[in-house]
């Protein structure tokens, strides 16, 4: 099996990420792993949430069970943090925010909207770990 990571993302950008996902799930320290998965897991949702919404693919009228959902995969990253004392780190208080944000969201656009916030809320958590 090879020891470096062939990243699938070419792009300056995506080769960045995970690059850097892939050294906090070979730092040994297993909270920053499970942190980037919980991360990762949240933000793939908003992100496939965004086009779905934009293609018309997703019912108006979903939009409690959306704002439950989104809002919810946010708490899990929130509650992994919490659970491993990480409540002081950058980026957690976007999160809560954007948990706020999600549950409360008057539209269906205002969910697709978050996917971007909850992105940079995703990069400001991970350059965290990283660092610490």
């Amino acid at each position: 099996m090879p020891k470096a990571y062939i990243p699938h993302n070419q792009s300056a950008h995506g080769l960045a990420e995970e690059q850097q996902w892939a050294r906090l799930a070979a730092s040994g320290e297993p909270v920053k792993g499970m942190i980037v998965i919980f991360l990762q897991k949240m933000c793939s949702v908003f992100h496939e949430f965004e086009p779905a919404w934009k293609a018309g693919a997703l019912n108006p009228e979903s939009l409690p069970y959306f704002r439950e959902r989104l809002s919810r995969r946010v708490n899990s990253v929130l509650t992994a943090m919490e659970n491993n004392g990480l409540q002081e780190i950058a980026g957690y208080t976007d999160l809560q925010n954007l948990m706020q944000a999600a549950a409360t969201a008057p539209s269906m656009q205002t969910l697709a909207d978050l996917a971007e916030p909850v992105h940079q809320a995703n990069h400001k958590v991970t350059d965290a770990l990283e660092s610490s």
